[in-house]
């Protein structure tokens, strides 16, 4: 079995640290000209009023009061109570409340990783997430396996594994792949860190829209254990920026939210108001958002049977994106630059999770499915195919 990809300290800051970030490079490059966006992976956004017609009475009078000066740096104790709710072993002082996700682990990752320390990422992951560890420490990479269903070999994470790790990093479910950790990869991956010593640290953002219902979060089920989520994806509330860390340790969310004052101190009272209104009403919310994913897909799947030379579906495994391979002779990134340029929509294609730490395939394009906007857009898809196809390639990207 071969070595899991490896980057020194030195390798890790010069090729990661200070690096770009392609996906936001590839969105910023294309938003003048995008007319329909099947590049993202969150779920239906919700409308100010939508919220507030399903606020309780406490959170109307919360709402109506809600003060603009600096708030709890860890976030509200009834905002910290209803996150601490949908786990099974926190309390509210096992919650630290941040602005969006991201910055919930970039804390995290600051209050464990020192200069002579090591990490393991698995990949693919998201690009900041990535990078917030290896501006920090040396790190090796494991790869999702492609050809059995984008699973983890928990051998290459064992042999990734040094005298000087102190953390591994995920992101289960899996963005862009949509793979999740079946309860015997989960239960082996918490028994190998609690082996050596090692927080787990995992991305749970895309829980809700897991198609195969989700695993357990992995602050329940292991002692070191550090669940990241938000209100972004799942929700479809990315405006309100309100993400957070959860985990049974208080002397790590303590170093955490040292960390934290470094960056945004606080979130804002209103976000913290709407917050708790969208987490008192999850379940409607997570109906939403699974039941304009699941018909997405069937549109999807429906679409790109009609193009087998160019497309080889997947089955669905997160309901917010599919991740089809493209066969095109032009390659997964020409073909999502042409699709930019002469139809103006937006597909997000492997090579944008290219990593230093461990190869991903770059024949795959992400496909958002979580908005009621998808449905155009993959009529508009459709019309982009069908002239390909009818000019047999000549609607090649020549730039």
């Amino acid at each position: 079995m071969s070595a899991p990809a490896d980057t020194g300290e030195a390798a890790a800051r010069a090729g990661g640290g200070a690096g770009s970030f392609p996906l936001a490079d590839f969105l910023s490059r294309w938003a003048d000209c995008a007319i329909q966006d099947l590049a993202a992976s969150d779920s239906q956004t919700l409308h100010l009023s939508t919220l507030l017609r399903y606020a309780g009475t406490e959170d109307l009078r919360r709402w109506h009061g809600v003060g603009l000066g600096y708030a709890d740096p860890r976030g509200a104790p009834w905002l910290r109570a209803a996150i601490a709710g949908r786990y099974e072993a926190l309390g509210d002082g096992g919650v630290l409340a941040c602005n969006g996700a991201q910055e919930a682990i970039a804390c995290v990752l600051r209050a464990v990783l020192r200069p002579v320390d090591h990490a393991v990422v698995v990949v693919p992951i998201y690009g900041p997430s990535e990078l917030a560890v290896t501006g920090l420490c040396a790190a090796s990479g494991v790869a999702l396996d492609p050809d059995r269903g984008w699973s983890l070999d928990l051998d290459r994470v064992a042999a990734a594994i040094r005298p000087n790790t102190r953390l591994v990093v995920a992101n289960f479910p899996n963005s862009p792949t949509g793979a999740s950790l079946g309860p015997a990869t989960l239960g082996g991956l918490v028994a190998l860190c609690r082996r050596h010593g090692l927080w787990l640290v995992n991305d749970e953002v895309y829980g809700q829209t897991d198609a195969g219902g989700g695993a357990p979060a992995v602050a329940d089920i292991y002692e070191k254990g550090v669940s990241i989520n938000g209100l972004s994806k799942g929700f479809g509330l990315p405006g309100l920026r309100v993400g957070w860390a959860a985990c049974r340790d208080k002397g790590l969310l303590d170093r955490a939210i040292a960390q934290k004052s470094l960056l945004s101190s606080c979130l804002s009272g209103p976000s913290e108001v709407l917050a708790h209104v969208a987490l008192e009403m999850e379940a409607r919310i997570t109906a939403l958002a699974r039941s304009i994913g699941r018909r997405n897909h069937r549109r999807l799947r429906a679409l790109l049977d009609r193009f087998p030379d160019l497309f080889e579906a997947d089955l669905p495994a997160n309901l917010a994106f599919a991740f089809p391979r493209f066969r095109g002779a032009e390659g997964a990134a020409r073909f999502a630059d042409t699709l930019a340029r002469q139809a103006g929509l937006l597909v997000a294609p492997s090579t944008l999770w290219r990593s230093p730490l461990a190869q991903v395939p770059d024949d795959r394009l992400r496909i958002g499915l979580g908005r009621l906007g998808s449905g155009p857009a993959l009529a508009a898809l459709e019309a982009h195919l069908l002239r390909l196809t009818s000019s047999r390639g000549s609607a090649a990207c020549t730039g």
